[in-house]
């Protein structure tokens, strides 16, 4: 009995760029695990200081 073929990679070249070979979808939020706590606090206080109207809108809003 004859011996059969293991393996080819024939074909599968063109098959991959048929629709195009895509780069991973990149996610909108990284990960922050394991990153130093400091870091992951300072922009939610820049966040906080950036809202339209500031930290305390809420008080002076009905104010003539």
């Amino acid at each position: 009995m004859a011996k059969s073929k293991n393996h080819t990679a024939h074909n599968q070249s063109y098959k991959a760029h048929k629709n195009g070979i895509k780069k991973a979808k990149k996610h909108k939020y990284t990960s922050r695990k394991g990153m130093d706590p400091k870091f992951i606090r300072n922009p939610r206080y820049a966040k906080k200081h950036n809202r339209v109207g500031g930290v305390d809108a809420g008080s002076d809003s009905c104010a003539e």
